[in-house]
């Protein structure tokens, strides 16, 4: 039990405690205005000094460490079984390291701690140095509840930022079931994570609906296989040619000198096509036709005809000759033009020929080079799959096997809890106890393996939980049931302490039925509730009491001597800062 909290700073109020039930009280002072509250008093920084006593890192943002605190030594003195002993730490500045002491003698926090776990705890060095075991802070955040973590908000946290696993290791530990169950279950989650993170590096092309597609690996090194063997035979038989691409360019101006030739050859032929055409033209055109257009002539214009016909015969010979010899004249310089140009082809083809003996050859220098840095990416992959496709085999192979046992170890985890009877009924009857102390009927502490792989499932359930204030009144709850278990087996430090929040939004008939069990439990088992209150939540319960019938609780003989007030010398420092 705690039994002083102390400093050497003058103004410090200094507080004592007995055993059983110790209300710290918070009153409005006599000149406070009815805006004022006391959230200055000092009682949450009662419950940040304690813990401020056994924490092993240095926070130099709280405010053991302002310039009015810093180099003041804080500290509380505790008493077991007619032993006493105390705890010191005294808040030093900057980069220095603070102080704590342990019955006056100086010790290092990480001793402190181990000391305080196996006196407290049963909780030896072996058991809280391996991966995902109870820790000392986790256990003690349980007994000494931090608002300003979130500690309240639900039963099973410690804090807002605390992992489920955490939870379920230290509450496991506490409640006595085989927490080590819990342990193996996250050690092969872990394994899961670094396999599945592995599967995870292995670049998209490898997946196929957001799965790792080993086939589609396997093909693809089966086709690189065939690539590799063709790029080193064309490497191989590969020739690098002087002035390549001074060859390459003269051979491309010959294909385009023979494609203009060819073009111009294929104008000439219709040319040639159109005038045989216009000479059958001449051939086929007679005087019977001219005859024929002449005496049509002569009969529908006969005062207008004046030559005689063969004159026009004649007229008409003559045009039909001219007109034959000026085609064939065309016709001749085409066919002599194609003549020429084929014969230019042929010597234009058999340079192009040549070159292109050449080109094929050998290759040009940066072609070469392009060819060996492709040999080296078909090389470089091909190797990558040869090592990945087996290792990843495994690693799925893996995969499934650390599923399965996941699954096992869930229902491990299950199996531990029912065998456990003792331990099970004890946990789920004792919050059955103080929930119907405090609502006439017995609420519910759900335990067991979880529905998915989250291992053991611990939940809470009383009638009205979603109200703010039957919501602390669970954490309450169940913060007794871990008491008694836990001293059951000799792992409670013998007190639990809770501050004001504990009964925000909680009415004076259960504020009083808090109370009152906290007396009656800690007087039956031995241990100590300290708990801060304002003085409007005694008030609460002297209201219900007056509008009832049966007094509920009087809290007058628990209420600590030092009392705390709002103004400025009141609270627990005897400072404002």
């Amino acid at each position: 039990m705690i039994t002083d909290i102390y400093s050497d700073l003058k103004s410090f109020r200094a507080l004592a405690f007995k055993s059983g039930l110790n209300i710290l009280l918070a009153e409005r002072h006599e000149t406070s205005g009815a805006r004022d509250t006391r959230n200055g008093t000092g009682k949450t920084s009662m419950i940040e000094l304690l813990h401020f006593l056994v924490q092993d890192r240095k926070n130099p943002d709280d405010d053991f460490h302002k310039d009015v605190l810093v180099g003041r030594t804080f500290g509380a003195k505790f008493r077991e079984e007619g032993h006493s002993f105390s705890i010191e730490r005294k808040a030093n500045v900057g980069k220095a390291r603070d102080e704590a002491f342990l019955d006056g003698v100086a010790i290092e926090f990480k001793d402190l701690r181990s000391k305080l776990a196996l006196r407290w705890f049963g909780l030896g060095d072996e058991e809280s140095a391996g991966t995902f075991a109870p820790k000392f802070g986790a256990l003690f955040a349980y007994f000494v509840r931090k608002a300003r973590n979130g500690a309240f908000n639900s039963p099973i946290l410690n804090s807002s930022d605390q992992n489920a696993w955490d939870s379920q290791i230290n509450v496991a530990y506490l409640l006595g079931f085989d927490w080590k169950l819990v342990q193996k279950l996250q050690l092969l989650k872990e394994q899961k994570k670094k396999a599945d993170n592995l599967v995870g590096m292995i670049r998209e092309g490898y997946f196929s609906n957001s799965a790792l597609d080993l086939n589609k690996m396997q093909s693809r090194l089966d086709i690189l296989e065939v690539e590799v063997a063709r790029k080193r035979r064309e490497i191989a038989s590969s020739e690098v040619v002087d002035g390549y691409r001074e060859h390459e360019k003269a051979a491309n101006n010959l294909a385009g000198d023979i494609r203009e030739l060819n073009e111009a050859n294929l104008r000439d032929l219709d040319l040639v096509e159109n005038i045989n055409l216009a000479l059958q033209e001449v051939e086929d055109a007679n005087l019977a036709d001219l005859r024929t257009m002449y005496e049509q002539v002569g009969l529908y214009f006969p005062d207008q005809v004046k030559r005689r016909f063969n004159e026009v015969a004649e007229f008409h010979r003559k045009l039909a000759e001219n007109r034959h010899t000026q085609l064939s004249d065309e016709k001749r310089r085409a066919e002599q033009r194609i003549k020429e140009r084929r014969a230019e082809i042929d010597r234009l083809q058999k340079g192009l020929k040549e070159k292109l003996a050449l080109l094929r050859s050998g290759v040009a220098i940066d072609r070469l080079t392009r060819l060996q840095s492709e040999l080296h990416a078909f090389e470089s992959e091909m190797a990558d799959l040869n090592q990945q496709i087996p290792r990843l085999r495994d690693v799925v192979e893996e995969q499934a096997r650390l599923k399965r046992q996941i699954s096992e170890q869930v229902e491990l985890i299950g199996h531990d809890v029912r065998e456990r009877e003792d331990a099970r009924k004890f946990a789920v009857q004792a919050f059955a106890e103080v929930s119907r102390w405090l609502y006439d009927a017995p609420g519910n502490l759900i335990l067991g393996r979880s529905k998915g792989v989250g291992g053991l499932e611990i939940d809470t359930d009383i009638v009205g939980k979603k109200s703010g204030g039957k919501s602390h009144m669970q954490v309450f709850c169940f913060d007794w049931v871990l008491l008694q278990a836990a001293r059951r087996q000799d792992r409670s430090p013998g007190f639990l302490v809770h501050d004001s929040h504990i009964f925000d939004g909680v009415d004076g008939r259960q504020i009083g039925l808090a109370l009152s069990f906290a007396h009656e439990k800690a007087k039956e088992l031995g241990v100590q509730y300290i708990v801060a209150m304002n003085s409007n939540d005694l008030d609460k319960i002297k209201h219900e009491e007056a509008e009832g019938t049966a007094p509920i609780f009087d809290p007058t003989p628990f209420i600590v001597p030092t009392r705390l007030t709002d103004d400025n010398e009141g609270g627990l420092f005897g400072i404002r800062f």
